[in-house]
């Protein structure tokens, strides 16, 4: 004779549990993004010889100034992204208008790295750097 085998029933509300707390945690991960990196940063060079002063980083939706640079100085400025956009440089060296080419791809929670170079003849070049996830 084979004896019987007991099955154990776990509860429905600890299975029910389980799958709401998993179901949760994908949906935290989606809705807030799945990398938690800091937000974007912008070394700014003036390799102008100048002083300059007057420069803005731009995203879609935020602006930052950037401090007065003299010749050879650097700042790095932070932008907010929210979720993607695009990031650029804009203001005036020497009383004229300047503005990167373009504009780079930028997420808020990515760590991007970006350097920003004015050279002498007043021109901006944004270029990425790299991408800083710890």
């Amino acid at each position: 004779m084979i004896p019987a085998v007991k099955k154990s029933h776990t509860p429905r509300a600890f299975v029910l549990a389980g799958c709401v707390f998993v179901l949760g945690a994908l949906l935290g991960a989606a809705a807030g993004g799945c990398s938690r990196g800091e937000g974007p940063r912008i070394r700014v060079v003036n390799a102008s010889g100048q002083r300059v002063n007057g420069l803005w980083v731009r995203t879609e939706k935020d602006s930052t100034r950037v401090p007065a640079l003299a010749p050879g100085e650097s700042a790095e400025v932070r932008v907010r992204v929210k979720g993607e956009g695009l990031l650029w440089v804009s203001g005036k060296v020497n009383g004229r208008p300047v503005e990167s080419h373009g504009g780079e791809y930028v997420e808020g929670s990515g760590g991007y790295r970006f350097r920003a170079t004015i050279d002498s003849t007043g021109s901006v070049e944004l270029k990425f750097i790299r991408l800083a996830i710890w």
